[in-house]
């Protein structure tokens, strides 16, 4: 009973605050008015012709009645106006509602105000973006179903292989466990990735802000690399322009040089280069990734940063990658008010370069 009493309440609450009330009223007042002030005027007029308190009955009836068809006329003048002005209003919402509901995939229309139009076109743009949205969810489920379905396959056919043989050798078990243990760790990686990626991904993502010396946290990450580097003979170098101590996310920021060198060695040449260099200025720091690898295709470019992308699916491949590393930088640099750039040429190499404030400035809500 309370339920249905706040409902009629709340219904009739919308019903004194909806536009085309407000509008009828605004009319009705701006007609009644000009009708009132003309009756008074003929009755003074009246007065003083005929004398102080000497109005013919006669004059008054029929003034009276001018006034009531005049307010009759202004009523329905008002209605009809309401009616007319409020149509295109009404179009938009009919076209917004059905747009909604999900019965037409059609652009909203809003033909007739200046401010209908305007409205209509940011509707059709945040549709436009759920819809790329929704989308890349799909693409993005698609994907991941797919990346964690192949590990699982290479280890049914390997454990079916030894099931299915008699009398197997010592060593092709071996052999056939430890790939089985590579691509157990191949699935745990990209299931630590993508759990790194969603975390920071969320817009509401804690950021724990420290002073953190740049130069510093770049030399403990090539030392970490530089392992990786030394089996193909890739030459790590930290170019310290200048020295940069910065207030940022210290993880966050580790995930960010950590991907894009290990990205810089892994897809780089034999006997190649990485270089990494750390310079600022009095408001932003840079950090500039450089490799001698093979470098991207033009037309590969723009999609670099979605996540499972890959240019090379047969090179990534046999590297490990999982095509998700680029897309935590970019999230990461997001994260921090910070851009993140590329330069690249075939078979001569990439650069990428993010820049970051220098101090980190949390966003106020409006």
């Amino acid at each position: 009973m309370k339920e249905n009493s706040t409902e009629k309440r709340q219904g009739a609450f919308s019903f004194l605050r909806s536009m085309k009330l407000r509008l009828f009223v605004c009319l009705l007042l701006t007609g009644i008015i000009p009708v009132f002030v003309m009756g008074e005027i003929m009755i003074r007029s009246n007065l003083k012709e005929f004398g102080q308190g000497i109005v013919h009955k006669a004059f008054v009836r029929d003034t009276f009645t001018l006034e009531l068809i005049l307010f009759l006329v202004v009523i329905l003048i008002s209605v009809l106006l309401t009616a007319i002005l409020a149509r295109p209003v009404e179009r938009l919402k009919e076209a917004v509602t059905e747009r909604s509901l999900g019965h037409t995939d059609q652009d909203v229309s809003g033909s007739g105000y200046l401010e209908t139009e305007q409205i209509a076109e940011e509707f059709n743009t945040l549709t436009g973006r759920l819809d790329d949205m929704d989308r890349s969810r799909l693409e993005f489920v698609s994907n991941v179903s797919h990346e964690l379905k192949t590990p699982m396959a290479s280890m049914k056919v390997l454990a079916d292989s030894l099931l299915l043989q008699e009398d197997v050798p010592p060593e092709m078990y071996r052999e056939f466990l430890e790939d089985i243990d590579e691509e157990i760790d191949r699935e745990n990686d990209l299931i630590q990735e993508l759990l790194g990626l969603t975390k920071i991904e969320q817009k509401a993502a804690p950021m724990n802000i420290t002073a953190v010396n740049i130069n510093a946290l770049a030399e403990r990450i090539l030392k970490r690399v530089r392992p990786l580097a030394q089996k193909r003979d890739i030459e790590l170098t930290l170019l310290s322009e200048r020295d940069v101590t910065a207030y940022v996310d210290e993880v966050k920021m580790t995930m960010i040089i950590t991907n894009l060198v290990d990205n810089a060695v892994k897809y780089n040449k034999d006997h190649g280069r990485v270089d990494v260099t750390v310079d600022s200025d009095h408001k932003m720091f840079t950090v500039a990734v450089s490799d001698t690898g093979s470098g991207i295709p033009a037309e590969a470019l723009p999609y670099i940063y979605e996540r499972f992308y890959r240019v090379d699916k047969s090179r990534s491949r046999e590297v490990g990658g999982t095509g998700l590393g680029l897309a935590i930088v970019k999230s990461a640099v997001v994260l921090h008010r910070g851009t993140i750039s590329v330069v690249s040429k075939e078979n001569e190499g990439s650069t990428f370069t993010v820049s970051i404030p220098l101090s980190y400035k949390q966003r106020t809500a409006v």
